[in-house]
């Protein structure tokens, strides 16, 4: 088991490292914080990952640099899936109706005042449930926008550290 994971990180690393060595080797710095900041904020918007980008980023510019890139598309890439899916706010609530079990502790987020749906928001995006599908679906929960995007920050801070 072991030697399977070391062989998977390996093969890993013959994909990922000469992709950002090609990017970092073929673009100048102020476009490749265009492109880090680009597709953080608009890959989780068409349900695409932006993390080798944020590894970029970190790898790029830094902790400060890095961080201030990362942090402000990460916004932008939470906030534009929430205003998508007030336009399809029906269409995701009967989506969610499919699965009433799944979907109770997402729907969780939307009770109460904004301390509860900031406290919420935070421990679903520490947890394991995935992050572009939380985008769309807290439209339908009736999570209010600003304890959204406080606790969507507050919770993914740890993450853009790992990155870093």
């Amino acid at each position: 088991m072991y030697n399977k994971s070391i062989a998977r990180a390996r093969s890993s690393c013959k994909i990922v490292v000469p992709i950002l060595h090609w990017e970092s080797t073929t673009f100048s710095r102020p476009s490749i914080a265009l492109i880090c900041f680009g597709t953080i904020a608009l890959f989780p918007s068409v349900l695409l990952p932006s993390s080798p980008f944020m590894w970029l980023a970190g790898m790029t510019f830094g902790y400060l640099y890095g961080f201030l890139i990362i942090t402000v598309g990460m916004s932008i890439g939470m906030s534009l899936p929430y205003f998508i899916g007030s336009a399809f706010h029906c269409r995701i609530h009967r989506w969610l109706e499919k699965w009433p079990k799944k979907a109770a502790f997402v729907r969780l987020a939307g009770e109460g005042d904004w301390h509860h749906q900031f406290k919420a928001v935070a421990l679903l995006r520490i947890s394991p449930f995935p992050y572009i599908v939380f985008n769309y679906a807290s439209v339908a929960t009736n999570v209010k926008y600003y304890p959204y995007i406080a606790g969507s920050m507050a919770g993914t801070i740890h993450e853009t550290f790992l990155a870093i």
